[in-house]
């Protein structure tokens, strides 16, 4: 079978996608990408899928002649792509949210393509709400998302990420360098960093260092080179990366995680069972603050909201969640029911019997 993904803008749009499209591709189905795929497109060429790239951009200028501007680009990248799915000749399309697919899925429905779109967050993007009316099913990463979408059509998932097991603790540690009698944070500020995030922890892990504190800090591209230099310069334990490439090995190092809260993030915190300091990214629509409740209402997460976010509430929102001495096997317990497990498996199974 033909599978045309339809994916772009950030990577909790694009992750997911690709590890569906591996799942798709292990059951013996041929995948291709379209859409505003950035500068992802080339990781998605490494893996040997073909991919259709579109020009097209988000809605940043509310304004009047804002939107005028927003909605002739993306009409013309609509056009586009009936190209697209004329050339790939798909037999099922999936969209996984945001103006990176938008004009893709709404090419594929316009010309009768069975669509299948996944929502990544516990409260759908404009994007999917939208296109949930004209698409066959709606993937939901979380159960909560049923308010939203209807439930004729609203199909439990999950939200497919890359990780489901752990390396030892050990391992983890070793893989990083780091000691096995002290506590270890990981901090993980999304595929771009965040730069408030990356001077509070710097500011924090001054104060925690003399305690019997490590860490491993992931700063995003731009501010890599200023916190390598910094925590140098303060003789700190941590170990500073742009991005992560060994998540698996990061997880497994962690007492305590401090992260946006993406839905793949927050998916594999629950999946794994890791605590954490969740501070949800404040923009697009607020979404990333619904998925965090889904750890916090269960008792294994902590949120600090980006306006509350300071040395003070970061240290005091670690101390409470440390205290708690949660055990791997007391958070699944607490999640038991709350997240899917193989979700990249789940949606692929659900694009066969579109």
């Amino acid at each position: 079978m033909k599978i045309l993904i339809a994916t772009g803008g950030t990577g909790g749009h694009i992750f997911p996608a690709i590890e569906t499209a591996k799942a798709l591709r292990v059951r013996g189905h041929e995948v291709t990408f379209g859409g505003v795929l950035g500068p992802v497109e080339e990781r998605i060429k490494a893996l040997d899928f073909p991919v259709y790239s579109l020009s097209a951009k988000g809605l940043n200028d509310r304004s009047f002649l804002g939107w005028v501007s927003f909605s002739k680009i993306m009409v013309q990248a609509i056009f586009r792509s009936f190209g697209v799915v004329q050339q790939c000749g798909p037999d099922k399309i999936i969209g996984f949210g945001g103006y990176g697919a938008f004009p893709v899925v709404m090419a594929g429905v316009l010309m009768s393509r069975p669509v299948l779109i996944h929502e990544q967050n516990v409260v759908p993007g404009k994007a999917n709400l939208l296109l949930s009316k004209v698409v066959k099913k709606v993937a939901i990463s979380f159960e909560g998302s049923r308010t939203y979408i209807s439930r004729s059509k609203a199909v439990w998932t999950g939200c497919p990420s890359l990780l489901s097991v752990l390396p030892s603790r050990a391992d983890g540690l070793a893989a990083f360098g780091l000691q096995g009698l002290k506590k270890t944070i990981v901090l993980v500020g999304g595929s771009q960093g965040s730069q408030r995030l990356n001077e509070i922890f710097f500011e924090l892990m001054k104060d925690l260092v003399p305690a019997g504190f490590q860490a491993v800090h992931m700063t995003g591209a731009r501010d890599f080179p200023l916190y390598e230099k910094r925590y140098k310069e303060a003789n700190l334990p941590v170990k500073v990366f742009a991005f992560i490439n060994n998540m698996p090995d990061a997880y497994a190092a962690a007492d305590l995680v401090i992260s946006r809260s993406g839905a793949a993030t927050v998916t594999e915190l629950g999946n794994l069972g890791i605590p954490a300091v969740l501070v949800p990214y404040p923009f697009a629509g607020n979404h990333q603050k619904y998925n965090a409740e889904v750890l916090a209402k269960a008792g294994v997460a902590t949120i600090v909201e980006q306006k509350d976010l300071d040395k003070m509430t970061l240290k005091e929102a670690v101390t409470r969640m440390l205290l708690a001495n949660f055990s791997r096997e007391m958070i699944l317990e607490k999640t038991k029911g709350l997240f899917q497990k193989e979700a990249a498996l789940q949606l692929a199974l659900v694009t066969e019997g579109l």
